[in-house]
């Protein structure tokens, strides 16, 4: 799989399928591109070209000791966009990599054909539990209890092969992304130009998801003109790694109805 340059950093991405119609996926914080492999296996190659890239500091991307928060990351992506040559493409983002997208997708509504955000960091930032700082820490230097963290914010997610490669990704992540980098969630403030956006957006959220709460959902559902919600029950903050099926149908058909509305 290929390396990029860019902002003086070398991205790694996945790529699969030589279709006409793109799409990005983002991943989310203490994660890799690995997280969209279930879905783009089950996505058909001969329509779509899928390309998951690692931001900084995740898989086996450079982990600098600078540059950790979304803004920046934002930054990362739009640079990466432009260097593997996308024109046009389907964004779609998870939890952190769905702030990513949503910043991106702001920027350059021209080149992106519709955006979906599948439990994202909300546009009017999302504050941790202090508590969750010190376990984090604890997460971070001991892989048994980062295993559990998985577990509990992960409850459809079986305990199988996946589970413990999503594990090793997460414990190789650099480790401002334990304490840096979700601190820096809080700081987001941007829901305000979310009147700005035109775009075809559906957004995905788990029904057990402990981290990103209902009612920010419903609320970035509602300040996005048009977009559509789609709630999982069952879910919690994975429907890529836990619902793997349901979420690539629900992509298929909703990139079918962009695709048959712009022609039409």
């Amino acid at each position: 799989m290929p390396f990029v340059s860019v902002r003086g950093l070398r991205l790694y991405y996945q790529e699969r399928g030589a279709g006409d119609e793109p799409i990005l996926f983002v991943h989310g914080n203490l994660a890799s591109g690995r997280w969209w492999e279930p879905v783009i296996s089950r996505l058909p190659a001969e329509r779509y070209r899928m390309v998951a890239p690692d931001p900084r500091g995740c898989g086996r991307s450079d982990k600098p000791e600078m540059g950790y928060t979304v803004p920046e990351l934002a930054e990362d992506m739009g640079a990466f966009v432009d260097a593997i040559g996308l024109r046009s493409f389907h964004l779609v983002g998870h939890s952190m990599g769905g702030a990513i997208a949503l910043l991106y997708a702001l920027e350059h509504q021209v080149v992106v054909r519709s955006l979906t955000l599948i439990a994202p960091v909300p546009p009017d930032g999302l504050a941790l539990a202090e508590e969750m700082y010190p376990l984090l820490e604890e997460m971070r230097r001991d892989r048994a209890r980062l295993r559990e963290g998985f577990l509990e914010f992960l409850p459809g997610l079986a305990t199988d092969e996946l589970l413990e490669a999503l594990v090793d990704d997460a414990f190789n992540c650099h480790r401002a992304c334990y304490g840096e980098l979700p601190r820096s969630f809080a700081t987001l403030q941007f829901a305000e130009r979310l009147t700005t956006l035109r775009l075809p957006t559906l957004i995905v959220w788990g029904e057990q998801d402990r981290l990103i709460p209902r009612p920010a959902m419903e609320r970035l559902h509602e300040a996005i003109q048009g977009s559509r919600l789609e709630i999982l029950p069952d879910i919690g903050h994975g429907p890529q790694v836990e619902a793997a099926s349901q979420l690539s149908w629900l992509l298929d058909q909703f990139f079918t109805e962009v695709s048959s509305r712009n022609h039409s």
